[in-house]
C-alpha cells in the first residue's frame, strides 16, 4: 500500500523514523526497498545515522541488515563501504564527509548487504538526495536515526512513514497515545494567515531562519536569545507590565518547559498563537503534549510533515508483546486517515476521518 501511495502522489523522497529502537523501523525501510525492487524501480538509500550493521553499537543486540539489488544508488561513507558485502561501484565524491569518513555516491553492481551511513545535516541530506535524483534515482528512501527527526522535515523529505511498537512500553494504550501524540505533532498544519499575523520584517526573519522572535499587541517584534532552554524568561520578560504577546516563534526545539510555560500562564497567553517551523521541531511527551492542546491549543507548524503511514512491530527484545491486530486496529483508530501495518504479520488498516 505505501509505494501505491508513493506512486500515486509522485514522491520521490520517503524518510523513516522510529519512536524508539528496536520498533523495526529498518524493518520497514527493508519492506519498502523490496517492493520497489519488484517493480524494478530505481532507488537510493541513505541514513541520517548508521543502518545496516549487523549488531546494534549502543544495545548489542542484532539489527536486520539492509539487502540492496543490482542498480541501487547508495550515499555512504567510506567506512561503511567497506563494511558491505554488496558489490559497490563509487561514482562520485559528494564532498562532505561524517564520523565514519568521507561520503561517496556508489552504484550497487552485485546484490549484497550493505551499510548506509550518510549524514545527520538536513542542508547536506537535501543536496544528496538531489545528487542521487540527477544519478537516476526514482526514490530515495532516507532511514532516520533514533532521536534525530530531522529526515522527517519536509525540506528533506517528501514523506514520512514513523516506527513503533512494544518496545516503546510494556502498557499497549501508552504505546498508542506516545505514537498518536507524535502523529499528531508532525501533522500540525499552517497557521491561516501569516501575513496578518506578523510584521514582513518578522516574516523576512522567520524566512531566513535567523531567530526566535516574540510579537506584541501592536506588532512590536522582539528577539529572543534563548536565555534558558525553553525561552521562559525571555517570556516573562516581555509580559512585565501587562504586555500582551499576538504570537511566538520558535526557530529550534520545543521542549516541555516552554508549553509548561503556556499551560501555567494559560489566562494571559489564551490567544498567544505559538509557532514552530514544523512537528519535527516539537520535542515533548505525549502528556504535556495532551495537557498543552487542553489549556491553549493554539500552535500551528509553517512547513506540516507530510506522515503517509505508521508501521509497528508487535514485538520486544524484553521478550512481551502485543497481539499484531490489535496493536494495528488501535493505533488506525487513533491516527485516522493515515495507513497503519505491521508489515510482517501482513496487516494493513486506514480508519476514515471523521
Amino acid at each position: 500500500m505505501f509505494l501505491e501511495l508513493i506512486k500515486a502522489k509522485g514522491y520521490q523522497s520517503v524518510a523513516f523514523t522510529g519512536m524508539a529502537k528496536n520498533v523495526g523501523k529498518t524493518t520497514s525501510f527493508n519492506y519498502l526497498l523490496s517492493q520497489c525492487a519488484r517493480e524494478k524501480l530505481a532507488v537510493g538509500l541513505a541514513s541520517i545515522g548508521r543502518d545496516g550493521e549487523k549488531v546494534d553499537g549502543i544495545t548489542g543486540a542484532a539489527k536486520p541488515s539492509i539487502w540492496a539489488p543490482e542498480g541501487t544508488v547508495v550515499a555512504a561513507a567510506k567506512e561503511a563501504i567497506i563494511n558491505s558485502t554488496a558489490g559497490l561501484e563509487i561514482i562520485e565524491d559528494t564532498g562532505f564527509s561524517g564520523a565514519m569518513g568521507q561520503i561517496y555516491l556508489a552504484r550497487v553492481r552485485r546484490g549484497g548487504e550493505i551499510e548506509v551511513a550518510t549524514t545527520p545535516s538536513s542542508q547536506k541530506m537535501r543536496i544528496i538526495i538531489s545528487m542521487m535524483k540527477q544519478l537516476g534515482a526514482s526514490l530515495v528512501l532516507v532511514d532516520g536515526a533514533l532521536d534525530r527527526t530531522s529526515s522527517a522535515a519536509p525540506d528533506v523529505s517528501d514523506c514520512t512513514i514513523l516506527a513503533t511498537g512494544a518496545a516503546v512500553h510494556r502498557q499497549l494504550e501508552v504505546v498508542v497515545d506516545k505514537t498518536a501524540a507524535r502523529a499528531e505533532q508532525f501533522s500540525i498544519s499552517g497557521v491561516p494567515s501569516l501575513a496578518g499575523l506578523i510584521p514582513k520584517e518578522a516574516r523576512q526573519k522567520i524566512a531566513n531562519g535567523s531567530a526566535s522572535l516574540a510579537v506584541g499587541e501592536e506588532g512590536e517584534v522582539a528577539m529572543m536569545d534563548k536565555k534558558s532552554l525553553g525561552y521562559e524568561e525571555n517570556l516573562l520578560e516581555l509580559l512585565k507590565g501587562n504586555r500582551k504577546i499576538k504570537a511566538v516563534y520558535i526557530n529550534g526545539a520545543v521542549v516541555e518547559g516552554l508549553l509548561q510555560f503556556f499551560i501555567n500562564n494559560r489566562k494571559i497567553l489564551q490567544e498567544t498563537v505559538l509557532l514552530v517551523r514544523s512537528g519535527v521541531n516539537i520535542l515533548v511527551n505525549h502528556r504535556i503534549w495532551g495537557h498543552y492542546l487542553k489549556a491553549h491549543g493554539l500552535i500551528y507548524g509553517l512547513n506540516p510533515v507530510n506522515l503517509i503511514g505508521v508501521i509497528c512491530n508487535p514485538t520486544s527484545i524484553r521478550g512481551d508483546g502485543f497481539f499484531p491486530e490489535e496493536l494495528v486496529d488501535k493505533l488506525a483508530t487513533k491516527v485516522p486517515g493515515i495507513i497503519t501495518a505491521d508489515v510482517i504479520s501482513g496487516i494493513f488498516r486506514q480508519a476514515r476521518r471523521e
